[in-house]
């Protein structure tokens, strides 16, 4: 979960860029051709006069170790240039962020300066190139200005937890002067659908030592698997069913479902070791002994739940899983399968529903819900205004008391 403050402002100026407590100059001459991690695509171009950029061409910095708050881009156009540049910070930013300049005087050299909140944690950005294919946009040099970083705070902990309230407590870096608090309640959201048939193969267990050849037993027990061919029970992980030998591709095969137009199907499993095949084919039989494939499931040494739609699968058709590949050992081990329609995962929302200031390691938040959960993660502000990203989150949950009993003395 991201948090930050958003507050953006850019302008179109002659004048040099206000520098900050950390800046860095760059002549783009040197900084495109010095290998000082700065990158761009093949639309920016090197003449004798500089780099110039085509439509489309896009400039991207390194990451730069303080919180970047102004950049002043120096540009010369030609008489007949209409291109546009769009300045965007690398932070995972809404468009509001970014800076457009859109009516860059032509036939000159003008400096463009954007600025942004020194509270935005912005440590790289890229330069787009837009607008139409007319004139020559050159890029001769920068400016990146701004402020230190400050450490996220540390220790953060909660106490004399009521339904209402609660106390948190936390350690601040050295160069903090105040804090900035976010409190999320979380909703879980559970898994929904209508589970149409669910598999636990730990049902199924082998009484011997070694792996044990037991197709028909498992048929017997699994009907809708009638189709199905080497169905092992390994050695001393009895619950697991086993697909295939070391050297013998096996099919598990059901018999298929009225309709899959909705349908998610929920298949965990692994291999059993490195020596195995790495992904398990789920398909359907199109002809006599045609069958197409929907999907291929990469699998590791443990135990893996995967989701995906089977909509294409023809309704009434048997669905078949089987190993892949040429590998000599193709052994798959199967947990649980289920067939849900109208599935939708299990998850957690969070929404910010308190931010409160501190200017200390501590501070009581008022105002919560009753028996509900909460995440709070706490930032930092230097001097400069600049903000550090957030701490740790942590988790808590209210109780159902509500605000203590006043007695009132008459």
């Amino acid at each position: 979960m991201k948090m930050k403050v958003r507050s953006v402002a850019f302008a179109l100026l002659l004048a040099p860029a206000i520098l900050f407590a950390d800046s860095i100059n760059v002549t783009f001459d040197a900084a495109l051709t010095n290998a000082t991690g700065w990158s761009f695509n093949d639309k920016v171009c090197n003449n004798n006069n500089g780099y110039y950029l085509l439509q489309d061409a896009e400039v991207a910095t390194p990451q730069f170790d303080f919180n970047i708050t102004s950049v002043e881009i120096r540009v010369t156009t030609t008489p007949s240039c209409n291109r546009n540049l769009i300045i965007r910070p690398d932070d995972n930013a809404s468009s509001d962020s970014d800076c457009a300049f859109n009516t860059i005087p032509t036939g000159t050299t003008t400096n463009l300066v954007a600025t942004w909140n020194a509270a935005s944690p912005i440590r790289s950005f890229t330069i787009n190139s837009t607008g139409g294919s007319k004139g020559n946009l050159y890029i001769k040099s920068a400016v990146i200005s701004g402020v230190p970083l400050i450490e996220a705070p540390t220790n953060l902990q909660t106490d004399d937890i009521t339904g209402t309230r609660c106390r948190l407590t936390w350690t601040n870096p050295a160069n903090a002067v105040s804090n900035r608090i976010n409190i999320s309640r979380v909703v879980n959201h559970e898994m929904a659908g209508e589970v149409l048939a669910e598999y636990d193969f730990a049902e199924f267990a082998n009484s011997g030592g070694n792996p044990t050849n037991r197709t028909d037993d498992f048929i017997a027990q699994y009907p809708d698997f009638a189709g199905s061919s080497l169905i092992y029970i390994p050695a001393h992980t009895a619950g697991n069913i086993q697909i295939s030998t070391d050297n013998q591709k096996g099919f598990l095969v059901h018999s298929g479902l009225s309709d899959c137009s909705d349908i998610t199907l929920l298949l965990s499993l692994k291999i059993p070791n490195n020596s195995q095949g790495t992904t398990f084919g789920i398909g359907y039989e199109a002809a006599a002994g045609v069958t197409n494939e929907v999907a291929a499931i990469p699998m590791g040494l443990e135990f893996k739940t995967n989701r995906f739609s089977i909509a294409e699968i023809p309704a009434d058709t048997p669905i078949i899983f089987n190993t892949q590949g040429a590998n000599s050992k193709r052994r798959v081990v199967i947990d649980y399968l289920a067939f849900v329609r109208d599935y939708g995962p299990a998850y957690a929302e969070t929404n910010i529903v308190r931010t409160a200031f501190a200017s200390g390691g501590e501070k009581t938040i008022r105002g919560l819900t009753p028996n509900s959960s909460y995440v709070v993660q706490v930032s930092a502000f230097g001097a400069e205004g600049n903000m550090s990203p957030p701490s740790r989150p942590l988790t808590f949950e209210t109780n159902n008391s509500g605000l203590p009993l006043v007695i009132k003395l008459q």
